[in-house]
């Protein structure tokens, strides 16, 4: 599982440490000390990498796979069954009649079906 250092690293590619802390204007001590470490950066630093590489900020934080926790609460979910009636949940700011749903549904159904392949 890769740590902070090496992600950063990677986002560097095969350009030096130099040339990154130049275009950041930043020391190259500091980029040197950012790759070194196993701990991320916050705030203002985690937020000027993210967009300097133009990458979310969650690519630093993410630990590159589901948690067991998560892995739990998955299967959780899949093994519920849904006792409630299929639904297309809508958000406008006037009310969509039941045959804008219905149609919306359809739509839906047809594409998801297209992807299942």
């Amino acid at each position: 599982m890769e740590n902070f250092g090496e992600r950063l690293r990677r986002l560097r590619g095969n350009r030096s440490q130099r040339e990154v802390a130049s275009e950041m204007g930043k020391p190259q001590t500091t980029l040197s000390t950012l790759e070194n470490q196993r701990a991320v950066p916050r705030g203002k630093v985690l937020q000027e990498l993210a967009t300097f590489y133009g990458v979310p900020v969650s690519y630093f934080l993410s630990e590159g796979g589901p948690t067991d926790k998560a892995r739990e609460w998955l299967k959780s979910v899949r093994e519920t069954s849904c006792k409630g009636r299929e639904t297309v949940a809508t958000h406008a700011e006037s009310p969509v009649d039941e045959s804008d749903k219905q149609a919306f549904a359809n739509w839906v159904e047809k594409k998801l079906g297209q992807t299942s392949h």
